[in-house]
């Protein structure tokens, strides 16, 4: 198939490799990166694509239905941009690896490849409407078996609010090869089940640059995108996402493909949210009461990387709902039905999650249950803020889910490095014994919760520190610095007796109180200064790059006498500053310039986080 030059994220290639933290007895190892250089997302060359038309006078055809039937690989459907289609339409099998057909707006003015779309009135009037009017659920668009090779481009896919039970808006639930880009994908406030977005039960696909919202229901599951039957590999980047059980879910039930394990799965750069509105009792309360979950969800999943994301606003909805964690790594084996299900080979990094009623809950087994487990997790280099049971937990101070940075079962190799954390419960609360775990380079606060609970915590003990330590984190010791170069907010040094000879922990008595020791200094993320960068994986196509020396940004020159272009923007997408690094030269800026915020930093298409306070 032709294909055009990607921008940079998308030519990123991601390098496949296992490295081990050797300091301790067992090796600590790391998890390997999803295998997804053989998904591309940019759009092909369409030189030698023939074009349809679609619409009510003047086009090839009336019906959309008709045109997908007639098209052919390397075929650009195109609707007339303020066009209203009702029903659902099935992506036919081609048997072709010839080329795309893509199903898109004849408008000239939709927004650009790798820019989200936002739902304004300008935005729409480029979009054709597709609605989905039946009232047994089915989607929009759905797969038939087989079928590959088609793109959804700049389509507003909604339901009729006369559908009050939707299960998807968009499902793939066979074949390979969808890209759905800058599509406007939403349900309604009238329905009591809207199911689900976006439905990857396929392989090879990907949602990018897209606005999902409105998914939602009473009493039942609901997730912007998920997958319980695709064995990937998939790539999830720069959407935003609105659902009010997991925004993103992965597993939930088992597969009827045996021992399939969703794989290779890129998780980048989305804004995951739930509005105020829906929680019972904000002054914004709607009125509608949704079942409430968290954020991002992994029942099952393997070589997985969640990085450069915004989570945030999750609390606690129980009995039916959840307590409001943000991220769930929780294997299933649904009832014994998918013994290969597993949650291993993940990394978390570079995101910012906030306004939550707790952290991140990893379960490592189910029980009694066979699986194979979750191992290889890697936690590295985020901004945990406000996680705040008091505001959004579940309103036992004295369990598990009160403003816990992290709830661990028995995960195996996991490794939480260089994040800062602000969580009014314990550090930890861990309910079994963990062999190889590393917890460095991190500032977190480690003052006594609500309920009494404090520090790298575990029950049977009065508080965390030395005891629980040794019985629930046995791997980690003095001589081994896996308990090494923390900064501990509020906590008490007396407590960590045990990690003080070779490692070194500090323990200040607030955030003020500490002014930064040399010896992590440059390792650690401060809220004083409000600037941290991330790094991404380095692409294969040339050697510049990104990073950060104190508060100053710097990129290297391109090869070949290119130029850069740099741009600085917040997480609305708005422009905050840009500039052009010439050829040869090296661009500079002063990161303490930024108005507090979240800010994203993209240099020839690519993309990297700048966290703010």
């Amino acid at each position: 198939m032709g294909r055009k030059s990607c921008g940079f994220w998308t030519q990123i290639a991601v390098v496949s490799v296992l490295v081990c933290w050797c300091a301790g007895a067992r090796a600590q190892e790391m998890p390997e990166l999803p295998r997804t250089d053989g998904l591309q997302t940019c759009m092909p060359d369409l030189r030698d694509y023939r074009v349809i038309t679609v619409g009510p006078v003047g086009r090839d055809h009336t019906d959309l239905q008709e045109a997908i039937d007639a098209a052919t690989p390397q075929t650009v459907i195109k609707i007339d941009s303020q066009a209203v289609l009702r029903g659902t339409y099935i992506l036919r099998n081609k048997s072709s690896e010839d080329g795309w057909i893509i199903i898109t707006s004849n408008a000239t003015t939709l927004p650009k490849e790798e820019q989200r779309v936002t739902p304004t009135a300008s935005t729409l009037t480029t979009m054709p409407t597709i609605i989905s009017d039946n009232t047994s659920g089915q989607p929009c668009f759905t797969a038939a078996a087989g079928a590959r090779y088609y793109r959804l481009v700049g389509l507003h896919l909604t339901v009729d609010t006369t559908v009050t039970e939707n299960f998807g808006i968009v499902m793939f639930n066979s074949g390979s090869d969808f890209i759905v880009d800058r599509c406007y994908i939403h349900g309604h406030d009238k329905a009591t089940i809207m199911k689900a977005g976006v439905l990857l039960n396929c392989a090879n696909s990907a949602v990018i640059n897209s606005h999902i919202s409105q998914i939602h229901s009473i009493g039942f599951d609901t997730y912007a995108i998920g997958g319980t039957n695709g064995p990937g590999p998939f790539k999830i980047i720069n959407n935003y996402l609105e659902a009010a059980g997991e925004n993103i879910l992965f597993g939930g039930a088992a597969p009827t493909t045996p021992g399939l394990v969703p794989s290779d799965i890129e998780v980048l750069n989305n804004h995951f949210t739930k509005p105020w509105s829906w929680r019972v009792g904000h002054p914004s309360y709607a009125g509608r009461h949704w079942t409430i979950k968290n954020l991002f969800e992994l029942k099952t999943g393997q070589r997985v990387l969640v990085q450069g994301n915004l989570f945030e606003n999750c609390w606690a909805d129980l009995p039916i709902g959840q307590s409001g964690y943000a991220i769930l790594l929780t294997v299933r084996g649904e009832g014994g039905k998918a013994p290969q299900a597993t949650v291993s080979d993940i990394t978390i990094r570079y995101n910012v999650i906030r306004h939550v009623g707790a952290g991140i809950s990893l379960s490592g087994s189910d029980g009694n249950i066979p699986t194979q487990g979750s191992r290889r997790i890697l936690i590295a280099h985020n901004f945990f803020t406000d996680v705040n049971g008091p505001a959004y937990g579940d309103g036992n101070t004295a369990g598990p889910n009160d403003g816990t940075f992290i709830k661990l079962g028995d995960p195996e190799h996991v490794t939480i490095d260089h994040n800062t954390i602000e969580q009014t419960g314990p550090i930890t609360w861990a309910i079994d014994t963990i062999r190889s775990f590393r917890f460095t380079n991190n500032l977190v606060n480690c003052s006594l919760s609500a309920g009494g609970y404090q520090g790298m915590y575990g029950p049977g003990f009065a508080r965390g520190g030395n005891g629980p330590m040794a019985r629930y984190f046995p791997s980690v010791t003095d001589a081994n610095q896996l308990f090494h170069n923390n900064v501990l907010v509020g906590g008490p040094a007396a407590d960590y007796s045990n990690y003080a000879t070779i490692s070194k922990n500090y323990f200040p008595a607030s955030r003020d109180a500490w002014n930064g020791d040399a010896d992590i200094a440059d390792s650690m993320i401060y809220l004083q200064r409000c600037v941290t960068v991330s790094v991404p994986p380095p692409t294969t196509s040339h050697n510049s790059g990104i990073r950060q020396n104190g508060t100053m940004l710097e990129i290297d020159p391109l090869p070949h006498g290119q130029q850069a272009i740099v741009q600085i923007m917040d997480v609305r997408g708005m422009l905050v500053h840009s500039f052009i690094v010439s050829a040869g030269e090296h661009g500079r800026y002063d990161l303490s310039a930024l108005p507090r915020g979240i800010h994203v930093v993209r240099v020839v298409g690519g993309w990297w986080l700048v966290v703010g306070g």
